[in-house]
């Protein structure tokens, strides 16, 4: 009997201590409906919980509508299922007296310099967004080239706009010990989840929507200058980018972005699905992008460097996808793998990508994937083993597919098991070469499948300008012209069992190919 009373005085004690650090936020008076708002009374709960030494922020089920709250150091905000906090559409909710100027745009749940915090359960965070359908005014300079196709195809020359207050729902800058799980985060009007120079986060288990025919900017994951960063099991359907990591330059400051975990996620977005860049102020070194399926988007992984940043140690393995071109306003050609550097302005330094490897990559796509390096600054050491892509029609009306693979400006490119194949029923007529290097040097194919368009007389690959190269077991049944190969730069390429074969080598270079067999 004696030992029955202690365990229960245990419970009753554990039980007490749980209820004293969760802080209901109806009880300091949100009401739970939605044309109420809430801002003060939820501040209030998260304040007194920081203040008691941490504890629960609860949301029982119901809508809570809010302006801007600031999250604190070991508070968890904790929705149970039924219970949807709304961003308020009023601009007013967000301009806070004494503010200072932390952030460009309003932003729902934020925090600074915290330790310790968390998000969690099976509630909603909605932010409300409105978008409206108008007239294109002004041309994006990344996408100018696709723009005038569209418009030389007839298409119509209107986009999506946001409507303010452009809110992000989450913003955590500074902090330390980050946990979010299970959590919806929906239509947010800006970037969704934001992370800034954080430290030590794990991400597990949320979902995170958009519209995808809408939602421009809103960006699903956004890790910026972090380092220590987890990312798994998460589903994420947004109308930008899904996971993106970032350096971005705030006040004169940037930091790198290091030791990144991106894995077991379900993707898909009107933009790239897995990224890195375009803003690129720091460096990114030790990253992995493993075990994801990408379905619906417009770009499958990319690395695109603007600012200067050097990108090294990436790795992308396991990742199944099936791409599908978008309006001609979003990033991207429904292209599988675009890594790029270039220079954002005259000015901005020019940075690198090297030691990036893709393992195990296959899916449907219909855009040219590129791996292009900067001239005088070659990418180094790109590999790509096991890498199948099935080329197939583009869904709109503005043609953009050339080639199904295209690298140039890279110093050390190896690709090992890979193939190209192409949609025979339903062909482009501007499909051409299955492979084309270009200034390249340090070039190894070995066992790459691929023939040229149905449609095309191309070579199926080409090498120009490629400067020691190897090229083995690279067969074909029924190609035409397997192997072209020009250029005055050209030397030291060596081919082998690569028969039976037709190659088309320029006079001048003959003499320079030696151990074909």
């Amino acid at each position: 009997m004696t030992k029955r009373i202690l365990i229960i005085l245990f419970w009753l004690s554990t039980f007490s201590l749980s209820a004293q650090n969760t802080f209901n936020v109806k009880t300091f008076g949100a009401s739970g409906q939605k044309n109420k708002l809430a801002t003060n009374f939820i501040q209030k709960a998260i304040d007194d919980c920081a203040a008691s030494g941490g504890g629960v922020v609860y949301f029982p089920p119901g809508d809570y509508l809010s302006g801007e709250l600031t999250l604190k150091s070991n508070v968890n905000l904790h929705l149970e299922a039924g219970a949807t906090l709304y961003a308020s559409l009023d601009m007013k909710d967000y301009d806070i007296p004494g503010k200072d100027d932390r952030y460009r745009h309003p932003v729902l749940l934020y925090a600074d310099s915290a330790r310790n915090i968390s998000i969690s359960g099976k509630g909603k965070i909605d932010g409300q967004a409105r978008r409206l359908y108008l007239p294109l005014e002004t041309v994006d300079g990344f996408i100018r080239e696709e723009t005038e196709i569209a418009r030389n195809a007839g298409i119509e020359m209107k986009q999506y706009n946001k409507v303010e207050p452009f809110t992000f729902l989450v913003f955590l800058v500074n902090c330390t010990n980050v946990s979010i799980s299970d959590v919806t985060l929906y239509e947010s009007c800006n970037w969704t989840l934001h992370l800034q120079w954080c430290e030590n986060v794990k991400v597990r288990g949320i979902n995170i929507f958009s519209d995808l025919d809408k939602g421009v900017n809103a960006d699903g994951i956004d890790i910026d200058g972090c380092r220590d960063v987890i990312v798994s099991d998460c589903h994420i359907q947004t109308g930008d980018d899904a996971i993106v990591l970032k350096s971005t330059l705030s006040k004169g400051k940037s930091q790198p972005c290091e030791n990144i975990t991106v894995t077991n996620c379900i993707l898909t977005s009107t933009s790239t699905a897995l990224k890195i860049g375009t803003e690129t102020h720091s460096d990114f070194r030790h990253i992995v992008f493993s075990n994801c399926v990408i379905r619906n988007s417009n770009r499958g992984l990319s690395i695109v460097v603007r600012d200067g940043a050097q990108v090294s140690d990436v790795k992308f393995a396991n990742i199944s996808m099936e791409l599908n071109r978008k309006h001609f306003n979003w990033w991207g050609n429904a292209d599988g793998i675009w890594l790029v550097v270039l220079k954002r302005t005259e000015n901005s330094k020019v940075g690198n990508i090297s030691n990036v490897t893709f393992d195990n990559i296959s899916g449907e796509v219909q855009g040219t994937s590129r791996i292009e390096g900067f001239a005088g600054a070659p990418l180094k050491n790109i590999r790509l083993n096991n890498v199948h892509f099935r080329m197939q029609p583009e869904t709109r009306a503005d043609k953009r597919a050339t080639d199904a693979f295209r690298a140039h400006d890279v110093d050390g490119l190896a690709l090992t098991n890979c193939s190209v194949t192409w949609n025979e029923k339903v062909m482009e007529p501007k499909w051409s070469s299955a492979f084309v290097f270009e200034d390249v040097s340090n070039l190894q194919l070995n066992n790459v499948v691929g023939k040229q368009a149905p449609l095309s007389d191309s070579p199926a690959i080409v090498l120009k300008n490629v400067d020691s190269g190897i090229v083995t077991n690279c067969n074909n049944p029924g190609t035409g012209t397997l192997l072209k190969i020009l250029g005055n730069k050209t030397r030291e390429i060596r081919i082998s069992g690569c028969v039976p074969a037709k190659f088309d080598i320029a006079p001048e270079i003959r003499k320079q190919v030696f151990n074909k067999k």
